[in-house]
């Protein structure tokens, strides 16, 4: 079974700065490689209602093609985060439905996820990361992404739902899909305070526990903007992101990034 893995689509920015059509050409590479399974680990663009729209028409243009979703931070961007999150759940695909099984051996875990400060650097409080805000710069969830909980408690009820649904598979294959980033290991540390004190917003160490707990054998996840695919603590970790143009993509070609950041995996 052959699967692609892409996140941090971002088609709203990417198409505004490029002047592609990124999800065609999303389209157009999928058809290339002929996937079974195509794993977006969130941020296909921003606000639920375009991120629905786009995951729609990619699947009635793909209608073979089995597409798994989480969302990202920017998929929830809206008044409403928890409406935001239902609303993305109108997508089939959308694993906050529930596990979904690929086979006899191998079934796929996950959800969107949030962050709770755990990868924050020292000699910050609790308040100061849930602020988000350092010298002039806000981080952005605090302005687009509005929850009726703290981060710390948005981010529990996650990790309590994916336990359960790891609890129950035990007899399969693990690959467990997050959008936040589950190991320090993956966090960049700059020694630069204007961008480590907003690694805080980057995950949760306690999805990489999980992932080790029940001893997942792929751990699928974005938002760094940074790819990577190695072995981490016995798991298959993969982070491959589309990103921002310009700055964080190695073509000026959308076809060409879009064709290197596509990962393709089999099982």
């Amino acid at each position: 079974m052959k699967i692609a893995i892409l996140s941090d689509i971002h088609e709203g920015l990417n198409h505004k700065k490029t002047g592609a059509d990124i999800v065609g050409l999303l389209k157009e590479s999928l058809a290339q490689h002929m996937p079974d399974v195509f794993i977006i680990s969130g941020d296909m663009t921003a606000g639920p209602e375009k991120s629905l729209a786009l995951l729609k028409q990619l699947q009635n243009e793909l209608p073979d093609l089995q597409i798994l979703f989480v969302h990202g931070n920017h998929d929830l961007y809206h008044e409403d985060s928890t409406n935001a999150y239902e609303k993305l759940l109108e997508f089939k695909g959308n694993l906050g439905n529930g596990p979904v099984s690929l086979n006899e051996e191998w079934v796929v875990i996950g959800d969107g996820g949030w962050y709770d400060y755990t990868f924050g650097i020292e000699g910050f409080t609790e308040q100061e990361f849930s602020a988000g805000r350092f010298n002039d710069f806000t981080w952005p969830d605090k302005a687009y992404a509005h929850w009726p909980e703290d981060d710390v408690t948005v981010t529990n009820k996650y990790l309590t739902k994916l336990e359960s649904w790891l609890s129950h598979h035990q007899e399969k294959n693990i690959i467990l899909v997050s959008h936040f980033v589950p190991f320090a290991h993956f966090v960049q540390v700059k020694k630069d305070l204007s961008w480590d004190f907003f690694n805080a917003m980057m995950g949760s160490k306690e999805i990489g526990k999980l992932a080790e707990k029940y001893g997942v054998k792929k751990m699928i996840f974005g938002h760094i903007h940074t790819r990577y695919h190695e072995e981490f603590k016995g798991i298959d970790c993969i982070c491959n992101p589309l990103g921002y143009y310009p700055h964080e993509w190695r073509s000026n070609s959308a076809q060409e990034e879009i064709n290197s950041a596509l990962k393709i995996i089999e099982i």
